[in-house]
């Protein structure tokens, strides 16, 4: 494998590792709320009732 591959899967994983960390600290902070062509998808974490990941689709 070529080093310059092998850089760019390195940058990958770490982008995507930084990505959820985000996303698990917005998700404490209040919730993460996103809707994109009429899904809606919620994601709340709490150490009371652990991780929450609810869709929705409007009809």
């Amino acid at each position: 494998m070529s080093s310059k591959l092998q850089t760019s899967g390195w940058i990958a994983c770490s982008a995507a590792l930084v990505m959820l960390a985000a996303a698990a600290a917005m998700s404490f902070a209040g919730g993460l709320h996103i809707e994109a062509g009429g899904v809606q998808m919620s994601l709340q974490a709490s150490m009371d009732k652990g991780v929450q990941l609810v869709f929705a689709a409007a009809t």
